[in-house]
């Protein structure tokens, strides 16, 4: 699978939870509710919905294990949900400091996206890819935001019915440009990318930021369920000098890089274009 449709995919699942999100939340009537209480149970619902299917969307889409969506998807949807609520009272303490305003707006899904973005540790367990999606989801909090209150001034004499369903477009916009913006950032920050040439998932691109899994556990960062690879085959890591390759010990097999082969336990360095073979799985490193 392309980098842009891995993008495609993620912005359709947000999307879709921003969808979800408005649909619920908008079924319970927050807006006669206290303001920092609204502020909670809208944080927790978008949080919710739209980390969860944006961490779930690697699992269904790209490496197509249910199981593993599924656990990708709670894992997210609770680490969103935390960051739903702590992004809308962050935001309504900046509302109040500025007395409403397109500026607080603004920084209200700011807050949020780099909140659900942040919350992809939770996922990953590695800091580095997490901060890389924290900035992309602020970014597409901004953009969906701009796009949201855009719309929301230029209807702002509609009667109620159409001022609900512009907050409903207005929130699917804000869902796909954080689902979006968070692998796109990934991928335009990363320092490689392992290009699967030949295997179950030849075409499929996966980015490298500070270290990337390789293996047939789905849990990797590159799923391959070919015959021949181990559950955790490789580890691609960037270092201080570029980017090397180390043959885990539940390799059995190792790994041929050209005519050499790497037997488990050792390291090789990486150099662009290098091509390695993991069982019938042919994958190529690409420097940036």
């Amino acid at each position: 699978m392309s980098k842009s449709l891995q993008i495609y995919y993620h912005a359709i699942f947000g999307a879709l939870g921003g969808l979800l999100g408005w649909w619920i939340i908008g079924s319970l009537g927050t807006q006669t509710w206290n303001f920092w209480l609204e502020a909670v149970v809208v944080g927790a619902g978008l949080g919710f919905w739209i980390g969860g299917l944006v961490a779930a969307t690697d699992g269904a889409m790209v490496k197509r294990v249910r199981l593993r969506a599924v656990r990708d998807g709670i894992l997210g949807a609770g680490a969103g949900m935390v960051a739903g609520v702590l992004g809308l009272l962050l935001a309504n303490a900046v509302w109040a400091i500025f007395s409403g305003g397109l500026v607080a707006r603004a920084l209200t899904w700011m807050l949020l996206g780099m909140l659900i973005g942040l919350g992809d540790i939770a996922v990953s367990r590695r800091i580095q890819r997490a901060l890389y999606a924290a900035l992309g989801g602020m970014t597409g909090g901004l953009a969906g935001g701009i796009i949201y209150e855009g719309m929301t001034w230029l209807f702002l004499n509609q009667v109620e019915m159409a001022q609900e369903a512009i907050g409903g477009v207005g929130l699917v916009m804000i869902g796909g440009c954080i689902g979006g913006l968070i692998p796109l950032a990934r991928q335009v920050l990363s320092r490689g990318e392992l290009h699967v040439l030949a295997g179950q998932q030849s075409g499929l691109v996966r980015e490298v930021t500070d270290m990337a899994r390789v293996g047939r556990y789905d849990g990797n960062d590159l799923y391959l369920p070919d015959a021949g690879v181990s559950w955790r085959h490789v580890v691609v890591r960037r270092t201080a000098s570029g980017f090397e390759l180390e043959v885990l010990a539940e390799a059995d097999d190792g790994v041929e890089i050209g005519a050499t082969r790497i037997q488990p336990g050792a390291t090789h360095p990486l150099q662009s274009g290098d091509q390695f073979r993991l069982g019938e799985a042919l994958v190529q490193f690409v420097g940036k």
